[in-house]
């Protein structure tokens, strides 16, 4: 399960990187490979990683508050996803991958970074 938690935090600080560096780039690689799929097939991506969270949480004492947390908070996002409303939820998708400002995607990957150097230093 240490694992996994490793390959999370690993797959969250190469992510982030890549939005902070390459903004543009990391939007059109995005829209690409999420705005066409149905959100509720994307809501089986946040559950599944909210179940890892939260599963690692029970294995690694010393990070359970904080994989506890965003877990349920994946997990949380995995479940509105699949019950928002299929226009509701396509509107939130375009206004991400279209309308937002570069500033609030790079703030958003500068997120995603620190969050996965938190769970791989807390992991040891």
């Amino acid at each position: 399960m240490k694992a996994l938690l490793y390959l999370v935090s690993i797959l969250w600080i190469a992510m982030g990187t890549f939005v902070v560096v390459f903004t543009e780039r990391s939007r059109e690689t995005f829209k690409r490979l999420f705005l066409a799929r149905r959100p509720k097939h994307l809501s089986i991506v946040a559950f599944a990683l909210g179940v890892v969270l939260i599963i690692g949480a029970f294995f690694n004492r010393d990070i359970f508050w904080f994989a506890f947390i965003l877990g349920l908070l994946a997990i949380s996002k995995g479940v509105y996803l699949y019950l928002a409303p299929l226009e509701q939820s396509k509107a939130l998708m375009d206004w991400w991958f279209v309308q937002a400002k570069p500033e609030t995607v790079r703030f958003m990957g500068l997120i995603l970074f620190v969050l996965g150097i938190a769970l791989f230093s807390y992991l040891r």
